[in-house]
């Protein structure tokens, strides 16, 4: 409801609206509660408002008064209707509203005619308000006493007869709480997922096996048979495979750190070294897992397993996915691998939003110890609500995470067996300009940490409806020359380079000095890969 000026008209604005319900219907209703004064961090946008107030106050212009959640209720309620749901959401301004909001003040004071000295004076205590909030919000946003809420309230039917509603009577609003999207369940509720076979070559989005739709992007991908084999026998020949064995179950990683090795690869004939780097994450959010990421650190890394993708015929997925989804054409960003031995409660998360259906993260697994599920994958309404079903892999689909594809690792426990979940992590994208924002900011610990110009260099590159180009046939990115993008990066990342093997500001920010990017007289655009790499 929009903030009125005359609070004894909103009676009969109820009225109107109620009398357009027909038995049985719901009216949705959303407002602003009057703002509250607060004691702490959040006083100091109370304190900007009233400024601002003050200031229009003197143009004859007053504020509005908004509508309570109460009032709504009880008039509802007089209305004959029966409130089953009444909720306040708390907002929490951030710097930038608080910095929005000043600006507006500033923009009545010039406009007013009020004398030099006291716009001066309006002026000065703003700017005393800007330090002020820049100092509270330094940790995130802050409670600043405004509730925003929503109204559900349902018109009688015949049906409801002697007073009782399908859904049960709200006297007061509540405040929103909002609920844990995952918690460790041991006996959870698990709704089937579809499973119909999936031929290589062909996309199947999820749907629960009653037919309804998964509202998130996610599905099976058939792979070719010697997908699996060939980056298994990769992997195995890089010396990754044992690397990452021995790591997680001898010489597990603390929490939230990074190591670099360098490994052979087993193309080209000319033992060329590459390099890897390994990450054990942060638990976000309550996970509790031992999972191990390993990536790729650098562009020559990348190119050589992009090849070991081409190899295994990794073009006919791309033509599945880019083909369903009606897509102009599809990068391919190079092999990661999970490790995980153990998982108490995986991260629930998403990999992409908002991109347009352009971009994605599929899993392939290459290798399990146990028969039970490998991934959660689920769906959550704006009130926490969700359903969960589980998906077993096969080796002959990948599964693929797009725009609100929740998913987590599913709980497991191999200790005791000494075996280790792997699986393969591929990032394929449609690069648009939407497309192209999410990949560089998914997550920039690894290579290309967020390089959009070295991302857009990608466009189109393995994949495109017309068929003039594959991963087979891959004629490379398009020319790019790197920038650094810190001042005095020759200086801050050490005589020999130390802090480039790091993950801090300057691997991911020094991107000419580091040197982790291809020269183009050595990777040579345009032409065939298989001729300068020669595999």
């Amino acid at each position: 409801l929009a903030s009125v000026d005359a609070m004894h008209d909103m009676d009969l604005v109820l009225e109107k609206m109620v009398s357009f319900l027909k038995p049985g219907g719901v009216i949705f209703l959303v407002g602003i509660e009057p703002l509250v004064k607060v004691d702490g961090p959040g006083r100091v946008f109370n304190q900007i408002l009233d400024v601002i107030d003050s200031v229009k106050g003197l143009s004859g212009v007053y504020p509005h008064r908004n509508v309570p959640a109460t009032w709504i209720n009880r008039n509802l309620h007089r209305l004959g209707l029966n409130v089953f749901s009444s909720t306040l959401f708390p907002t929490e301004p951030t710097f930038d509203d608080m910095s929005e909001t000043v600006h507006e003040a500033t923009k009545w004071i010039d406009e007013n005619e009020i004398s030099g000295a006291v716009k001066k004076q309006y002026k000065k205590m703003l700017s005393y308000y800007m330090d002020k909030a820049r100092e509270v919000t330094k940790d995130g946003p802050v409670f600043a006493g405004e509730r925003q809420y929503i109204i559900a309230a349902e018109f009688p039917s015949d049906n409801n007869k002697d007073g009782v509603f399908p859904q049960p009577h709200v006297v007061e609003p509540t405040i929103y709480q909002p609920k844990p999207k995952y918690e460790v369940d041991t006996k959870p509720k698990v709704e089937k997922l579809d499973e119909t076979p999936v031929a290589p070559g062909k996309m199947l989005e999820h749907k629960w096996a009653n037919g309804d739709k998964y509202d998130g992007l996610g599905a099976r991908i058939g792979i070719p048979p010697q997908l699996v084999p060939t980056i298994t026998q990769y992997v195995k020949d890089l010396g990754l495979w044992d690397m990452m064995i021995d790591i997680i179950q001898n010489d597990p990683m603390p929490q939230d750190t990074t190591k670099f090795f360098n490994v052979t690869s087993p193309y080209g004939g000319e033992g060329r070294n590459f390099s890897w780097s390994a990450k054990r994450p942060d638990n976000f959010y309550g996970s509790d897992s031992d999972m191990h990421w390993f990536d790729i650190a650098d562009e020559a890394s990348h190119e050589d397993s992009i090849r070991a993708l081409a190899k295994g015929g990794f073009d006919e997925v791309l033509n599945g996915i880019g083909e369903y989804l009606g897509l102009d054409s599809l990068t391919t960003f190079s092999i990661g691998l999970l490790a995980v031995t153990k998982a108490d409660k995986g991260y629930v998360h998403v990999d992409f939003d908002n991109t347009g259906r352009r971009a994605f993260n599929l899993l392939i697994n290459l290798e399990t110890p146990g028969d039970e599920p490998e991934l959660t994958v689920i769906e959550e309404d704006a009130m926490g609500n969700f359903r969960r079903g589980q998906v077993k892999y096969e080796s002959n689909f990948g599964v693929l995470n797009g725009d609100a594809g929740m998913h987590a690792t599913n709980e497991c426990n191999h200790k005791a067996s000494g075996g280790v979940r792997l699986t393969a992590s591929i990032f394929i994208s449609d690069l648009k300009e939407g497309s192209v924002a999410e990949v560089a900011g998914h997550d920039n610990y690894y290579f290309p940490f967020g390089n959009e110009e070295w991302i857009w260099a990608q466009a189109g590159r393995h994949w495109k409806k017309d068929g003039s180009v594959s991963l087979t046939s891959d004629r490379g990115r398009d020319p790019f020359i790197p920038e650094d993008h810190l001042t005095h990066c020759e200086t801050r990342v050490g005589k020999n380079k130390e802090k480039c093997w790091v993950n801090g500001i300057e691997r991911k920010r020094c991107y000419k000095t580091c040197g982790f990017f291809m020269p183009d007289d050595e990777f040579r655009p345009g032409e065939e890969r298989l001729k300068i790499f020669g595999w």
